[in-house]
């Protein structure tokens, strides 16, 4: 009885979140101008980066972001049916403005392409050659699977005009402000003052779940969320990134952990640091873990 009235619960939930999310080109998305930062940052307030440091040089490309983090709404239109269990049986939060969690970093891939085929966009994402997801399968549990390497090696076409995940640069880029990463520098994603902008363990409100987007200070850009609330996963292996010059960088060929950013709800300040980098494996789905969206301008 209990997990009956919770779905219809959640399903009312659905009905009254207004967040639009329509198209790449409404108002959910922000459009970042792509710059090219040779070295370190050289600005003031907290330049420190793993990414952006001597040495380097990384051509970012003009491309968008999603403005808030994608909302159990927008993820319940495309995902299995046992998600709405999978959040009951968690007792973490349940709305229609809260994030989606619980989302491993292939569950993502899957919303993003049917997503875009959904609204006539070609999708970026492919396993074994094949963008559509109806046609993956089901998600291996064993290396010894003969589709492992096929999942685990998923490619992104950065030409395709579909949803996506933000590369980890373009990620740090956007939380930063873009701007050629000129302004001042802040210690979180819009501020110096972790309540302003995230919600965290050890902000001024003691939390045990997340939050609904958007109720925090946005960042210059006007995006939310990037510090604190739940974690977002990137399109990238964890690994060292190249000390040559990269056009649009998306990271090693290979790893064992996909990139995560931002930090969440049950983290400490540290890990809602701009310049603070996460990773967890693909298939890794917990509390404060979920995605927001990118696309690459063509």
């Amino acid at each position: 009885i209990f997990i009956s009235i919770s779905v219809v619960l959640l399903c009312s939930f659905v009905l009254s979140c207004t967040i639009n999310t329509k198209t790449l080109f409404e108002k959910d998305f922000v459009f970042v101008k792509g710059a090219t930062i040779e070295g370190a940052i050289q600005a003031e307030g907290y330049p420190e980066s793993y990414w952006f440091k001597a040495g380097a040089k990384h051509v970012i490309k003009d491309f968008y972001i999603c403005n808030h983090e994608i909302t159990q709404q927008e993820y319940m239109q495309y995902a299995p049916k046992e998600y709405e269990y999978k959040l009951i049986l968690s007792g973490d939060t349940i709305g229609a403005c809260y994030p989606a969690h619980h989302v491993n970093w292939f569950d993502a891939l899957k919303y993003c392409n049917k997503r875009s085929i959904d609204e006539g966009l070609t999708p970026c994402f492919s396993i074994g050659g094949e963008r559509n997801p109806d046609k993956w399968g089901t998600e291996p549990t064993s290396s010894k699977d003969p589709r492992w390497d096929d999942w685990y090696h998923a490619q992104c076409d950065f030409s395709a005009n579909g949803y996506r995940l933000p590369t980890i640069v373009e990620w740090e880029y956007a939380a930063r402000g873009g701007n050629g990463l000129t302004g001042y520098q802040y210690k979180y994603a819009g501020s110096d003052n972790l309540d302003e902008v995230a919600w965290s363990f050890f902000g001024d409100i003691i939390l045990e779940n997340s939050q609904e987007v958007m109720q925090k200070k946005p960042n210059t850009l006007g995006i939310y969320d990037m510090s604190g609330n739940i974690s977002e996963w990137c399109s990238n292996w964890l690994g060292r990134y190249s000390s040559q010059p990269q056009k649009n960088p998306q990271g090693p060929d290979k790893g064992s952990d996909r990139v995560i950013r931002g930090g969440n709800c049950y983290e400490d300040a540290k890990a809602c640091m701009v310049s603070y980098v996460g990773a967890n494996s693909p298939e890794t789905d917990a509390s404060g873990l979920g995605f927001r969206l990118a696309a690459s301008i063509q």
